[in-house]
């Protein structure tokens, strides 16, 4: 019943409400948001892309792309670029925190308002931002992220543990880290035995987990606990041609090959969702350039676990084109809809969203048997 209730709550937020034209904004069709991430090689930010295209096209916004090439240098100097082209706001990924301090400086400089999706620029907005043009990070809650890694370790029943994560100065990576250590501390049976700190790419997860094969013989580590499915598929393949079935990986993002090894049992476990990210922030945007004040600076979405029990639920209904379709868009916009509750639908969707996604595949399956019945 409880479930029902949720469900039901999530269906209304996104069904609408009855709007007098008083109550309307006149939605701007001129709008030019930019966006500056990382370039398409890791799931993540495939999955980012292609939910920001579907709230733009939805929104009539015009979407202009960026990205830094994965270095800290060219983040900045892409922001540079895109703060002289005057966009009417940004999204931003920063790849470093420091980096994403840089691009909040420009902002102010330049009057342009921006969002940060995904990584953090401070670990706090509220108590660690001075500033009125950075309006807000629509991220990721991180502890809990961590945490449900932690435990799937634990879960697993794995007890020599090496990890292959990001670099240092990537903040919500460290309080991902934190969230990790935090559930494994709690289980003295648990030993970590090696840390790698790098950019995350398939080259250093293959790098890295070569260096653990080597290093330790069967009975010495069982499970390699990698940041991002690109570098945890690539220590997938250091383990696998290296013929060490006794060392699990278990890493964060989904795509189809991720779905598919998880599937097949090559992978045990990943954790995602957070992608959404994107899209959210790009209403939170537009919403505050018709004149609506931001009404949560930090909201957390919460990751979404995934195993061989729910792969197919989360393969069918979140990694198939346009999770929310116009109308459901536009509903979680206060431009649109005077009562939509964004941060709520955040924190509800992430929490609930097997349910969410169950019924939205059995309406579509509805509808078409509608129309084939109608032809």
């Amino acid at each position: 019943m409880k479930r029902a209730i949720i469900l039901l709550g999530l269906l209304v937020m996104l069904t609408g409400v009855a709007v007098t034209a008083q109550d309307m904004v006149e939605p701007r069709m001129d709008l030019v948001i930019a966006d500056l991430g990382q370039p398409e090689t890791n799931p993540w930010v495939i999955n980012r892309h292609r939910f920001e295209r579907c709230v733009a096209e939805s929104l009539g916004v015009t979407l202009d792309e960026f990205d830094d090439e994965n270095s800290e240098e060219k983040h900045v100097s892409q922001a540079e670029s895109i703060i002289a082209r005057q966009p009417d706001g940004l999204i931003f990924n920063p790849l470093t925190s420091p980096a994403g301090i840089q691009v909040a400086r420009l902002l102010e400089e330049n009057a342009i308002p921006g969002v940060a999706v995904g990584r953090l620029v401070v670990s706090n907005y509220d108590t660690d931002y001075e500033g009125e043009h950075f309006i807000a990070q629509v991220t990721q809650n991180n502890d809990t992220w961590g945490q449900a890694i932690g435990q799937a370790t634990v879960d697993a029943g794995h007890k020599k543990v090496a990890m292959i994560w990001n670099q240092k100065g990537v903040t919500s990576a460290e309080e991902i880290w934190n969230g990790v250590l935090s559930v494994l501390e709690m289980h003295e049976d648990i030993e970590l035995i090696a840390e790698a700190w790098d950019r995350l790419n398939r080259e250093n997860g293959i790098l890295y987990a070569e260096q653990f094969i080597a290093r330790f013989q069967p009975g010495e580590i069982d499970a390699i606990i990698v940041l991002g499915a690109v570098a945890g598929l690539g220590s997938q393949f250091a383990v696998e041609q290296a013929g060490r079935d006794d060392i699990s990986i278990i890493t964060t993002d989904i795509d189809e090959q991720v779905a598919q090894f998880i599937s097949e049992g090559k992978l045990g476990f990943s954790i995602g969702g957070h992608w959404m990210v994107g899209g959210f922030g790009l209403i939170q945007l537009y919403d505050y350039l018709h004149g609506f004040p931001v009404e949560n600076t930090q909201p957390l979405f919460s990751l979404i676990p995934v195993d061989a029990s729910n792969i197919d639920t989360y393969a069918e209904g979140l990694l198939q084109g346009c999770i929310l379709n116009d109308e459901q868009v536009k509903n979680l916009s206060r431009v649109h809809n005077p009562d939509a509750d964004l941060p709520g639908f955040i924190d509800e969707f992430s929490k609930n969203w097997e349910e969410f996604v169950t019924a939205d595949m059995m309406e579509e399956e509805m509808e078409e048997e509608e129309s084939e019945g109608d032809g």
